[in-house]
């Protein structure tokens, strides 16, 4: 604390005391680094590396990093099987690298839970397979029969409430240019 307070003083007056008087400074703060000795009002330095109690938080958040990169990762493979298994209008290989529970889950999944899985954010599909919450169409994860898809209809009937939305819009202005006469 003294140590402190007399190197601030010191700092403050440097200038003043600097050169041919910083002897005479040191011989008048001598006495006081001996009543900061004897007092013990030094601070004793900090060890050396981690303590038990660091290294087992860098451990923790270490780990909780590695599970959200996997948990990304797995979720953005099941939107991207979603998505070839649409496109491939069947349910497409699945990735041999993704948990078990997963590759038993994906293999049955309907074509209308593939494309609520489309519609849905990462965070979403991962929050689905890990169970902590379900989307709304979508079977929970665990091991489903693998299912064929039915081909899909040349025609699709427009939704009803489409042509309703498209009537009830304005007119768009038609933009003409004038010709120069």
């Amino acid at each position: 604390m003294l140590r402190s307070i007399f190197s601030a003083i010191k700092s403050a007056l440097g200038r003043l005391f600097g050169g041919p008087f910083a002897f005479l400074w040191e011989l008048v703060l001598m006495p006081a680094r001996l009543a900061d000795g004897v007092i013990g009002g030094g601070v004793p330095a900090p060890p050396i590396g981690d303590g038990p109690n660091a290294r087992a938080l860098k451990d923790a958040i270490a780990s909780e990093a590695s599970m959200a990169t996997n948990h990304d990762k797995v979720s953005r493979a099941v939107l991207t099987w979603a998505a070839d298994s649409i496109l491939a209008d069947r349910p497409a290989p699945v990735p041999l690298w993704l948990p078990r529970d997963v590759k038993s889950w994906l293999p049955g999944l309907s074509r209308t839970e593939c494309e609520t899985l489309i519609s849905s954010d990462k965070p979403a599909i991962s929050a689905h397979v890990r169970n902590i919450y379900q989307l709304k169409g979508v079977r929970r994860v665990q091991p489903l029969q693998a299912e064929t898809w039915p081909p899909v209809p040349l025609y699709v009937e427009p939704t009803p409430g489409f042509a309703h939305y498209a009537a009830s819009l304005p007119p768009r202005p038609i933009k003409t240019r004038r010709r120069a006469a």
